[in-house]
């Protein structure tokens, strides 16, 4: 069986690790797959050498240097900001067109759009059974109601829609009822061995200095609207005001980095919170934590809290869409509402140690999620 597997890029986050687990296991099933990325990111390209298989991009580290450079001009003249729209639209024509050209030479039995961008040319892909990723909350995402019944719409174009949580297929069956046989769910693929490992490794000189300290930890995109990073602050300073003796660690960057950081030097306890940016191994530092904190508005999985439960960490997260109360559930961590600081601040002081039962995450296990997603594949009519 052919799969031709296209997500969008190779760069550290949540959607890309989770691809490297589909992909690593379709290869050792021997599977013949293809790997399609959408933006080579150069040096970004920090897990393109844990994928299991080539990588084909579809568009350059040139071009991609080339539209960044159009977007960071994009606000200094009209003219700029003419040139940037028009090349919006030539880069999906682009991409589109080199991706056709990879299906039609490949003539795939199965095609996985992973991050769910195929949505407008999947009509095209006529000789395969064609399944989408859903890893995020739609409405949330998508914002305007014409975008969302768009989106949705154009769904019904596939035989699978997967979404990672119950919660999440349950939001998208609502907003369209005519996939009511096409959507599934599939939780994402955790490696907890591999966690453990690398939860094991040293540190260098000067971060064994910074995990001397007792500290709250935040694994995260630095996204201001998504991650809520203002409520995260807000509820540090009033645990530390009570009497908390930690610091918060941030590990992660993002487009928002210098926002983060004047909303860091404008906290109380701005002295307290540092900023670590991408580490290629969290893991280290999440066996570390005092606590684990998530403060997002939204999320699609919030893969960090099974990380965190993996490791037997202590997890505070807000009851954002979707995932956490799932991940959360049966008393596995704190759910605050979100935007609710005083909360997260209580749960910060809060010490309440988690009895983890064996078996505590048995819905979540690779072997149960990977058998699923087989029988997907594999059924005659998808």
């Amino acid at each position: 069986m052919k799969i031709l597997f296209k997500s969008g890029s190779t760069m550290m986050g949540g959607l890309e690790k989770v691809q490297i687990e589909y992909v690593n296991f379709l290869v050792e099933q021997g599977y013949n797959i293809k790997v399609v990325i959408e933006n080579d990111n150069g040096t970004e390209n920090i897990l393109e050498k844990d994928i299991k298989a080539k990588v084909f991009y579809l568009k350059s580290y040139e071009y991609i240097k080339k539209i960044k450079n159009l977007r960071e001009r994009k606000n200094k003249n009209i003219l700029n900001k003419i040139l940037y729209n028009i090349s919006l639209y030539k880069e999906n024509k682009y991409s589109y067109k080199n991706f056709l050209k990879i299906y039609k030479d490949f003539k795939p039995d199965i095609v996985i759009d992973f991050d769910s961008s195929l949505t407008k040319i999947v009509k095209k892909l006529k000789n395969s059974k064609n399944i989408v990723w859903i890893h995020s909350s739609i409405s949330k995402w998508k914002k305007t109601k014409r975008r969302i019944e768009s989106f949705v719409k154009r769904l019904e174009n596939y035989e699978k829609v997967i979404c990672i949580c119950k919660e999440m297929k349950e939001e998208t069956l609502q907003l369209n009822k005519n996939l009511i046989k096409k959507l599934e769910y599939i939780y994402n693929p955790v490696d907890f061995e591999k966690i453990e490992k690398l939860s094991e490794k040293d540190f260098n000189l000067e971060e064994k200095r910074l995990v001397e300290n007792k500290f709250l930890l935040t694994i995260s995109r630095l996204d201001c609207i998504p991650k809520d990073f203002e409520s995260l602050f807000k509820g540090f300073d009033i645990a530390k005001d009570k009497g908390y003796d930690g610091k918060l660690y941030i590990i992660g960057d993002g487009p928002d980095k210098e926002k983060v950081e004047n909303m860091r030097k404008r906290s109380k306890y701005g002295n307290e919170i540092y900023l670590l940016g991408k580490k290629e191994n969290p893991y280290n530092w999440l066996k570390k934590a005092d606590k684990l904190v998530l403060s997002s508005r939204y999320e699609g999985f919030g893969i960090v809290l099974l990380e965190g439960l993996v490791l037997k960490k202590e997890i505070i997260s807000s009851n954002c869409k979707t995932g956490p109360s799932e991940i959360l559930s049966d008393k596995r961590g704190k759910l605050y509402s979100v935007g609710d600081s005083k909360k997260l601040s209580d749960y910060i002081i809060e010490n309440k140690k988690i009895n983890f039962s064996e078996g505590y995450l048995k819905e979540f296990e690779r072997k149960e999620i990977f058998q699923k997603f087989i029988k997907i594949l594999e059924e005659e009519n998808v």
